[in-house]
């Protein structure tokens, strides 16, 4: 697939869009969107206040959290399966999401990502929190491009937003087990119900075990085994259908050891040719390690929200608290010799309060002003090194504190029933500072920086028909200047340059006809300073580094559709060319011609003209769902396929995930006469693709991780 193809596919359909248009003007009352025959009308909050997914001039994509199960997505990390765009990757215990090739693989203490993700719309800074199951889900909101003015809040690439019911004054519930290969083994659970008239309760919770599926050639048996527990709960107050107030609160435990149950890459180790012999994984899903790494993370929250409708406007606030603690066990050479060790040990916690008055009716002018207060702290306690024969390094403390507030305001003006303007701007200023000490002594005294900036958006939009517009829009993200986590001299603590992103997109979005909805949008960005880390080879840890500027063209088409009653289909197509613009202070390994085994270290290499990290230059997904209505019950067939094309993971394109495609598939049954009763049998990459959960490359090795091969179980479900 050739950009040129997309586009021209993109223009294509818009021209028939338009043309349609003319049929839908005339259609009537019958041609609205509805009915159990029509494409799932979803209503969104982009634009933090409710609106349908098709009125907001906004390249977004929602999922509802019913078709995420049938399409086999259970975590936030296999989004990158079902979202176009998204390329959701992690490092030991930091989880990494990419929206058209804009994300970080930064994983220091105290940064964010600079692909924002939410629950509720309660912001998540801690990136080894960003990767948890997904349990009673409403929905998923992916945007993409920056959000610069009402989620301001480091967005440049774009956020993701998952949503959970409110609690019910009527009593409901749903209750889930699962069993698989791999030891896999599950429960999941929801209830709400009424306490009184006022007073409505809702809790959700999760277990989930398995025993790895990576091969453990030194112990035996398997490692990368994985396992989580979450409970969630709200407690909402609704005295009068104008206020409502919730009080939240969750818990979230993940260990998952597979990301650090690491094999060199086509044998490239320090170890390979140091005596005395030792294994060498080579074979997929397959490790050989000094000792069992691992990687797990635990975060609290509790989290306050009030909703008033004053009439003319609406006020509504959300305060919250958040605490995590994270750790990762990881073999810098990937064998069982003890060359090189890193264990850190994460603690962080976060306050953040908005309040923001949005105005009410549907009137030619709407507004929503705001403002957003942030602060916290991150730090490594201890970060220990371990060297030749685990000879200990001291213990490192390091901590990074953030105080942030800003300002943003947006308004949209409607000229007549078809025309409107929409602008708003954001004010941020943010004070950070850092530390690090061992063992009582200083190595970084106490630095401090600040940062500021304006963002802003102005996007034009203009309807043909209540069912069919068109969008152009101009936003411009920011991510705040950062000091290095892992930084312990002075000269290693200056904090990178805040990035930016300016983003220009031309979008549509159409109810062609009830059961076909089809959207699309092409894209440039400019993308200057952009934060990336890198490794010392002195050290193996991770230093952080301006890249100069990056161009990013693309274009995405996505359309859902319903045949009848019980089938359902919806595919995408995406085209991705982003590159370093100007790159000329990279910091890249290349395999060591000596024969001993490791990378020589390149200081400076320039890699201008070469292909941005983890964005594929082409993917696409078809997902469908169907069921057969019979005597005995409703018989269901869900799959989807997802293609994605290689992308890189270093700034020279030396480490490449080949090109993939992974086919998952469901079928269930629910008896009749039995209501709420489902059983179901499912597999997840049914061809068994090789795909690569991380790639990190040191003077040490090039390790690599994986994603889980072909894997198979059976699940029922009662829902009451």
């Amino acid at each position: 697939m050739s950009i040129r193809s997309l586009v021209s596919g993109i223009a294509i359909s818009a021209a028939l869009i338009v043309s349609e248009s003319a049929y839908a003007q005339d259609a009537g009352p019958s041609a609205e969107v509805g009915g159990e025959t029509a494409v799932e009308d979803i209503i969104v909050t982009a634009q933090r206040r409710e609106e349908r997914l098709q009125d907001v001039p906004i390249s977004i994509t929602a999922v509802t959290g019913d078709s995420l199960l049938k399409a086999g997505v259970t975590d936030t990390r296999q989004l990158t399966q079902t979202v176009p765009g998204v390329v959701f990757s992690r490092v030991n215990s930091s989880f990494q999401p990419y929206i058209r090739g804009v994300g970080t693989r930064n994983a220091n203490i105290g940064d964010e990502s600079n692909v924002s993700l939410y629950i509720d719309g309660i912001y998540q800074p801690v990136m080894s929190s960003l990767g948890f199951d997904l349990i009673a889900i409403k929905r998923v909101e992916v945007l993409r491009g920056p959000q610069g003015t009402l989620f301001g809040r480091n967005s440049t690439g774009g956020l993701i937003n998952v949503i959970t019911p409110d609690p019910s004054f009527t009593p409901e519930g749903r209750f889930v087990l699962r069993g698989g290969n791999y030891g896999e083994k599950s429960v999941q659970g929801y209830f709400t119900t009424g306490l009184t008239d006022t007073l409505a309760i809702d809790i959700s919770g999760s277990v989930y075990r398995d025993t790895g599926f990576v091969k453990d050639l030194v112990r035996g048996g398997h490692t990368g085994d994985r396992s989580s527990d979450v409970i969630r709960g709200k407690l909402m107050f609704q005295p009068s259908p104008d206020f409502k107030a919730i009080l939240s609160g969750s818990h979230t435990r993940y260990a998952d050891s597979s990301s650090v149950s690491v094999q060199p890459l086509n044998g490239n180790t320090s170890a390979r040719n140091t005596p005395p012999m030792t294994i060498i994984a080579s074979n997929p899903w397959e490790s050989a390690l000094t000792n069992e790494s691992g990687s797990k993370a635990s975060t609290d929250q509790v989290a306050f929200q009030t909703e008033w409708n004053l009439g003319g406007v609406t006020l509504a606030t959300t305060s919250a608290y958040i605490t995590s603690t994270a750790q990762s066990l990881t073999d810098s050479d990937a064998t069982p010799k003890a060359i090189q060790r890193v264990e850190a040990n994460q603690a962080s916690e976060y306050w953040s309060n908005e309040v923001r008055l949005l105005s009410n009716g549907s009137g030619a002018f709407s507004w929503i002003v705001g403002g957003f207060l942030f602060s916290g702290k991150g730090e490594f306690n201890p970060l220990i090194i371990f060297g030749a024969n685990d000879a200990t390094a001291t213990a490192t403390h390091t901590q990074q504190e953030v105080d942030s507030y800003a300002v943003f305001g947006e308004g949209t003006i409607r000229l007549g029933d078809r025309l409107s303007f929409i602008g708003g701007v954001r004010y941020t200023d943010e004070k950070r500072n850092y530390e690090a000490d061992r063992a009582g002594t200083f190595l970084v005294p106490l630095q401090e920086a600040s940062f500021d900036k304006i963002t802003f958006r102005a996007s034009a939009q203009y309807k043909f028909t209540d069912r069919v517009n068109m969008y152009a829009s101009y936003s411009r993200g920011f991510k705040s200047g950062v000091y290095n986590g892992f930084a312990t001299s002075l000269s290693a603590a200056a904090p990178v340059r805040p990035e930016q992103l300016d983003a220009y997109e031309i979008g549509f979005k159409s109810d062609i006809a009830d059961w076909l909805r089809m959207n699309g949008a092409i894209f440039h960005y400019d993308y200057t300073d952009i934060q990336q880390s890198a490794r010392d080879p002195a050290t193996n840890l991770v230093v952080l580094l301006n890249a100069a500027t990056a161009k990013v063209d693309g274009a995405e088409i996505e359309a859902t559709m319903k045949f009848g009653r019980n089938l359902n289909v919806r595919g995408y197509a995406t085209y991705l060319k982003a590159r370093y613009d100007a790159f000329p202070g990279a910091q890249i390994y290349t395999p060591r011609t000596d024969g001993l085994g490791g990378n020589d270290v390149t200081v400076p290499y320039d890699a201008s003209g070469k292909n941005m990290i983890r964005a594929p230059r082409t993917t696409f997904g078809v997902s469908f769902d169907y069921t057969a209505e019979t005597e005995a019950g409703d018989i269901g067939f869900a799959g989807n396929v997802f293609h994605s094309a290689k992308y890189f993971w270093d700034f020279q394109n030396r480490l490449t995930q080949p090109a993939y495609t992974l086919v998952n598939g469901e079928i269930s049954f629910s008896p009749a006469g039995e209501p709420g009763i489902r059983l179901s049998i499912w597999g997840r990459n049914l061809t068994n693709e090789i795909v690569y959960s991380q790639m990190t490359s040191t003077t040490t090795a090039d390790v690599v991780g994986f994603e889980r091969p072909r894997s198979y179980g059976g699940s029922v479900s009662f829902t009451f």
